[in-house]
């Protein structure tokens, strides 16, 4: 078939090339040879068409339906099979099962990769975590540091007023063991006696408050009343509570001062009991106050204690 296909394409081409050597003896004198040389050549072409083969067959109606606007004709090329050849149907099996193994191969390697980018993406999750729990621990400690330094600066200006006070304190200390200071403040608080024996009684317990207050004593308050029970003032130093009766006399207390303020503070449930003057005892005080245990502020304990307050 493929000898015979060859042949006729060998003829196609003869009877071309004699018909192409007609038309190069075209003479347009003489009618009668130009009608002989047209009839050659058409029957030329219809012996081309006829032995041409069916493939160069189609591609000429291929381009002639296309040129013309006709049907399209689509030109087919036929293949020829070989019987002779065998196709291995286990070789494309075992491409087949290799192809799948690697897929899953691949597949699980895929998966395998997945599982390592969650634990990396949790990874960095948790270290981002931690990096900022370590900012925010990192902004704590400056805080503290700036707060350390602070206090650093406060505690050397706190040192420096130290020095200074004690270096006032040296000097008031050098300035009231002087004598003149000393006579000083007994002419201020000799003064200030003298002052005192001018007040009313009201006045003169609230004179107490003010110098126990300044004293050292807590708490210390007026009983206001006229059933006070003995005790015109409360105070307390330390663990200790005290009674004490202001009596502000220009002659010499007497036995019953004493013997009030003892009554008074079993009431008051007070654990001492005094009696403040700007005069002085009596000896029957004297002697009830020792077996009273009553303590008896006259009038030189009153001067010593406004020369301590004065400033």
């Amino acid at each position: 078939m493929k000898t015979w296909n060859t042949i006729r394409r060998c003829l196609c081409i003869l009877i071309a090339i004699s018909m192409i050597t007609g038309i190069s003896e075209f003479k347009t004198s003489e009618l009668n040879i130009w009608i002989t040389q047209i009839l050659s050549i058409f029957t030329s072409l219809a012996l081309i068409y006829i032995i041409m083969p069916s493939r160069e067959r189609n591609l000429l109606k291929t381009i002639y339906f296309n040129l013309t606007g006709r049907k399209a004709f689509i030109f087919k090329v036929k293949y020829n099979q070989h019987k002779n050849i065998q196709y291995d149907n286990s070789n494309v099996k075992m491409n087949q099962e290799m192809f799948y193994q690697q897929s899953n191969n691949y597949s699980k390697q895929i998966e395998q990769m997945k599982m390592q980018k969650n634990s990396l993406e949790e990874t960095i999750d948790s270290m981002t975590a931690y990096k900022q729990k370590l900012s925010q621990q990192v902004n704590e400690i400056n805080k503290v540091y700036q707060d350390l330094s602070y206090v650093q600066n406060e505690k050397s200006e706190l040192l420096t007023e130290i020095d200074e006070l004690k270096q006032k304190a040296e000097q008031l200390k050098t300035k009231t063991s002087s004598h003149q200071y000393i006579e000083f403040l007994n002419f201020q608080a000799k003064n200030k006696l003298q002052e005192i024996d001018g007040f009313d009684g009201y006045q003169f317990e609230k004179l107490t408050c003010k110098l126990l207050t300044k004293l050292g004593f807590q708490d210390v308050k007026s009983t206001k009343g006229s059933s006070d029970y003995g005790i015109d003032v409360l105070a307390k130093n330390g663990e200790t509570t005290y009674g004490f009766q202001c009596k502000l006399y220009s002659s010499p207390v007497g036995i019953k001062a004493v013997q009030e303020v003892s009554s008074g503070v079993e009431y008051y449930k007070c654990k001492k009991a005094i009696v403040i003057s700007n005069s002085y005892f009596t000896p029957h005080a004297i002697s009830a106050s020792k077996e009273l245990n009553v303590d008896l502020w006259n009038r030189d304990k009153l001067l010593d204690l406004l020369t301590e307050i004065i400033e």
